[in-house]
């Protein structure tokens, strides 16, 4: 009898070990991704032992246009209108994340940070008076951080990291990440790209359309310029991005994050199974290119059409047969971090 008390008294025990030991790896953390068209955040549990994601607690996004101001200034410098604007959401939405009690809020600004003048002290100013902590990121860390989102939402343990290339479009970079073994070494094979959502919409304005931006801030609808768009973006590519991410897009897995693909294109295509092909952008930009931005729906018609065009363009060049779309961006990254 006592044989058996022993040995359920140290299950039991091992029972409560266990359950202390998770408990102690799980920790509340929330992530900003500050970007050059969208703000968003979220709060999540995190095993801090095995750095995997857990329970999604909050999640929310802000459209706040950091690239078209910086566009419009004049001066290379974010004004003081969308800094008030960004301080504001920014606050509102600490405010949300707060009430899940984070045991850190850190996040990261990107591009539109990276290009205007005054972007180090506007970000400043933003941790200083919403108690986060901000760091602007170059673009090589932007990539790296998508994959690393990107790998955690896909949540496959078979899948090597030379299996994937993440494909990540914001509104002022885009970045197209991948893995390969140099020297016995895991080394990333990065593209760099600045042709991306909202610079892609600013170029038509202004280029194509030779109109002011600080009078126009939409190219709908776009009509019969689609073609030349379409010739311009595939000659983009073909052009500028690497032969090892060319050779990459064509074999291997091609993973789409980011605001383009995961609000945009989804919204736009409502892809079966999260998977795309170049025919079915096509497809709706037929139908999208002759519409005017009241019949567009949504906080990001001025550039859902030119979107649609940037990813079929850069579908053809680099000849990727079809995206999956995962649900990710930097935040993903920013909390395992």
């Amino acid at each position: 009898m006592n044989k058996w008390m022993n040995t359920v008294t140290a299950l039991l025990c091992l029972g409560f070990a266990m359950q202390a030991s998770a408990k102690n790896c799980t920790e509340v953390r929330a992530g900003i991704d500050m970007g050059s068209g969208t703000t968003k955040i979220q709060v999540s549990e995190v095993n801090v032992c095995n750095r995997t994601l857990g329970k999604v607690l909050f999640s929310q996004e802000r459209p706040i246009g950091f690239n078209e101001d910086l566009a419009e200034s004049g001066n290379n410098q974010l004004t003081p209108a969308i800094q008030q604007q960004g301080m504001t959401t920014l606050k509102a939405l600490v405010s949300q994340a707060e009430k899940f009690h984070p045991k850190r809020i850190t996040g990261v600004a990107t591009a539109v940070f990276r290009a205007a003048s005054n972007g180090q002290q506007v970000i400043r100013q933003f941790n200083q008076q919403a108690h986060v902590t901000i760091r602007i990121i170059t673009q090589k860390q932007e990539a790296e951080l998508g994959f690393i989102s990107a790998k955690a939402a896909l949540n496959d343990p078979k899948l090597k990291d030379s299996d994937l290339l993440v494909w990540d479009i914001g509104g002022g970079s885009m970045q197209m990440t991948t893995y390969d073994r140099i020297d016995g070494f895991k080394t990333p094979e990065i593209y760099e790209g600045k042709l991306a959502s909202v610079s892609l919409k600013d170029m038509v304005i202004e280029v194509m359309m030779n109109k002011n931006l600080t009078q126009v801030n939409s190219p709908n609808p776009i009509g019969s310029l689609a073609g030349e768009i379409l010739r311009f973006v595939n000659f983009y590519a073909r052009t500028h991005v690497p032969a090892e991410i060319k050779q990459a897009a064509k074999s291997r897995k091609v993973v789409g994050i980011g605001g383009v693909h995961g609000y945009s294109i989804k919204e736009q295509l409502h892809p079966l199974n999260n998977q795309y092909t170049a025919a079915d952008l096509d497809r709706v930009a037929q139908v999208k290119i002759n519409q005017t931005d009241a019949q567009l729906p949504g906080d990001y018609r001025a550039t859902d059409v030119t979107n649609l065009l940037l990813v079929e363009g850069f579908m053809q060049a680099l000849g990727i047969p079809q995206v999956t779309l995962v649900k990710a961006n930097l935040i993903q990254g920013i909390l395992l971090k």
